[in-house]
């Protein structure tokens, strides 16, 4: 992983500017991964959030999560919420920037980490221990938070994946940081909305008045109701403002039906 065959800063560039003119949030990871995988991070996890309050992320439908981790490792780790209790992810709420992971193994044996860490790091190594780096995204509002995860490529040591951070890890960072600013303003996949009750809410976004949608959507009134009942279930939320304001959060207001093409 030290070797020579690792990208140069060229190489870096290039994959900033493929993944900042990704047209879909599929194409945007598919060249970010690609990237890593030149790094030799070949498993990769990315999730960021519009609605943390405090140490509290929000429901994890919210989340933007991706990963490469096989589906049953990745339900095991995210979805029952196991990532919640490890030290990394403690770091990762109270630090920006990147941390390896030999610091998990390290605070354990210094006696540093909470019994709940404790557990999860024991467990983590229980799998066989990762090999790896993560790392805390810069936050544009004090409600967003987004994370990173690369795994090393099997028979990877922590000490060569920290060799490597240690000569080219500005570069890495760069090219993680280009793909949180362009991932993180896609549509988060969560709202599910039909075309019709997104038409109405981007209308009403617009400052329009319900009796001017009911014009511009040739709607009645109590069809324009509906729609926006079943938005506000459909979304959690108890009232209109709150519905355009999630739906705002989620990048999902005033998207292209089709990628831009250059």
């Amino acid at each position: 992983m030290t070797g020579t065959n690792t990208p140069d800063a060229k190489v870096a560039l290039l994959d900033v500017a493929r993944i900042a003119r990704a047209g879909t949030l599929q194409e945007a990871w598919q060249f970010f991964c690609d990237a890593m995988a030149r790094w030799g991070f070949d498993q990769v996890n990315y999730g960021v959030t519009r609605f943390r309050v405090g140490d509290n992320i929000g429901s994890q439908d919210d989340i933007l999560y991706l990963t490469t981790l096989p589906h049953d490792v990745a339900q095991e780790y995210f979805d029952t919420g196991f990532f919640a209790k490890t030290a990394i992810f403690r770091w990762l709420g109270e630090h920006v920037g990147s941390v390896s992971w030999g610091w998990a193994h390290d605070e354990m044996a210094a006696g540093r980490l909470s019994p709940q860490e404790e557990e999860a790091q024991r467990q983590t190594e229980a799998w066989g221990g990762w090999i790896g780096y993560s790392i805390s995204f810069p936050e544009s509002s004090k409600r967003e938070k987004g994370v990173l995860g690369l795994h090393a490529r099997a028979g990877t040591s922590q000490a060569d994946v920290d060799a490597l951070w240690a000569r080219d890890g500005e570069m890495i960072e760069a090219v993680c940081l280009a793909a949180n600013l362009k991932l993180s303003q896609m549509p988060v996949p969560g709202a599910k909305l039909t075309e019709r009750q997104r038409e109405i809410l981007e209308w009403i976004a617009d400052g329009k008045s319900l009796q001017d949608v009911c014009v511009l959507t040739d709607l009645s009134l109590s069809a324009v109701d509906k729609h926006l009942r079943k938005l506000r279930d459909n979304l959690d939320v108890e009232t209109t403002a709150q519905a355009v304001a999630k739906v705002t959060f989620l990048n999902q207001l005033f998207q292209r039906s089709e990628p831009h093409k250059p």
